[in-house]
């Protein structure tokens, strides 16, 4: 095995190793400890909040612990459907929310989407027949705020038929 093809072997288990301490840091238990005493508190599912029966709904679930990544990820979807899809919130033929998943308050959306860290679901809603995707390539495009902007904005498109 030449130099070269060790170093891009050692590279690439590096990257795994890490992003298998992104993995866990995200999902591991929540310490009683607040990571950020200027946090808002994310809005809540409640089961009074009605369902659609026809749209699309943009929903990103976290845990109260949360990396950087996880945060990042939370703004761009946040700042995406707040910039882009401003007319379609306000007729109600989008909805988003930002849920935690270790609130017992959100555990029927939890069920309903099968969450259980940082994750992006993207639901288009036909005659109130939930058709769920789960938005993996998200974690692709930490960092670079055009490619996240741009995934997120193409999903829910895509969803909302445009």
């Amino acid at each position: 095995m030449n130099l070269l093809t060790k170093a891009k072997l050692c590279s690439l288990i590096a990257v795994l190793i890490l992003s298998g301490g992104i993995i866990c840091a995200c999902s591991g238990p929540a310490t009683d400890k607040p990571t950020d005493t200027q946090e808002t508190p994310a809005p809540t599912y409640t089961p009074e909040t009605p369902t659609l029966q026809n749209g699309v709904e943009v929903v990103y679930f976290h845990r109260a612990q949360r990396c950087y990544n996880c945060r990042y990820l939370e703004s761009c979807v946040t700042s995406t459907v707040n910039t882009y899809f401003q007319d379609e919130l306000a007729s109600g033929e989008l909805v988003f929310k930002v849920l935690n998943v270790q609130d017992e308050a959100n555990a029927a959306m939890i069920e309903r989407y099968g969450a259980y860290g940082s994750s992006l679901f993207i639901n288009e809603v036909i005659d109130g027949i939930d058709h769920i995707e789960h938005v993996t390539d998200i974690w692709f495009v930490v960092g670079d705020d055009e490619e996240c902007f741009s995934l997120v904005k193409g999903e829910i498109e895509e969803h909302l038929g445009e």
